[in-house]
């Protein structure tokens, strides 16, 4: 009986939501990301392919870092950073991943582009934890509101 509620639930969760975490290290110019996403709406999102129409290839490290980069997006000074994924492991219910991008000095601004699974649901919400030099912010991105925009001190 617990197994059909836990396999119903995963069917038809009613919240669409999935959570980043931004930090950005000026010492040692490194972003460190995470993520946390329900494994069915990765699975259904990752099926729509890339933003640009083209199908996610390659091995299942590969993939997630093809959807990741293509669906999060960190613009420095309007420059996009190049993210690579350290791991990603999965519980059956979510997948959790962690990334890490080099960063540049003097930065006087910064963007995330948050465009996780806007394409599936209208009531997605992806939230973001946003820390750098001082800065600590929350933002909720939605499918209409997809970048937020940081001035550095």
């Amino acid at each position: 009986m617990k197994t059909l509620s836990l396999a119903i639930l995963l069917l038809i969760h009613p919240v669409h939501v999935s959570l980043t975490g931004m930090e950005y290290d000026g010492v040692n110019r490194l972003w460190s990301v995470f993520v946390k996403v329900w494994t069915d709406d990765l699975e259904a999102d990752m099926n729509l392919g890339l933003s640009d129409g083209s199908e996610i290839t390659g091995n299942n490290e590969e993939r997630f870092l093809k959807y990741l980069s293509d669906r999060i997006i960190i613009l420095e000074d309007g420059m996009p950073v190049r993210m690579e994924l350290l791991s990603a492991t999965a519980d059956g219910l979510e997948h959790r991943f962690t990334l890490q991008a080099a960063g540049k000095r003097g930065l006087r601004s910064v963007s995330v582009v948050n465009r996780i699974m806007t394409r599936l649901y209208e009531d997605q919400a992806n939230m973001l934890l946003f820390s750098l030099d001082g800065i600590e912010e929350g933002h909720r991105f939605t499918v209409t509101d997809t970048i937020k925009s940081f001035k550095v001190k």
